[in-house]
């Protein structure tokens, strides 16, 4: 379980949240966000974990194991995308995957940028 609160502090400072603003989205108290946080809580319910993903934007898996999809390593400009729409509203952000999903799946072609930059030289 420490894992987790450990996982659960990490994901709430990168995003510069306080406990207490995780406390009110997710309905649960800041008094149990901290002994989380302290690996006090021995379990908890799926739906609770559930809450505090959302409330952190991330999902479950990550906050249970730190390690998940570690093994692919972002480039800047995901990087950058990704924590630019943890940043936004949450519907404004699904507009926005959608619109990059979409252009993904179209036909068209999208030049690397090294490629454009060695052509030019």
């Amino acid at each position: 379980m420490n894992e987790i609160g450990v996982n659960i502090s990490r994901r709430r400072h990168d995003l510069n949240m306080t406990q207490e603003e995780l406390a009110n989205a997710t309905d649960l108290s800041t008094n149990y966000i901290s002994r989380l946080e302290r690996g006090e809580v021995e379990y908890i319910r799926a739906v609770t974990l559930y809450k505090i993903a959302k409330g952190l934007k991330t999902t479950m898996e990550k906050l249970i194991d730190s390690n998940t999809n570690q093994q692919h390593t972002r480039g800047y400009y995901q990087s950058t995308l990704i924590n630019l729409l943890d940043q936004i509203d949450e519907e404004k952000a699904e507009e926005i995957s959608k619109s990059v999903l979409d252009l993904i799946s179209s036909n068209i072609v999208i030049h690397n940028s090294s490629e454009k930059n060695s052509q030019r030289k």
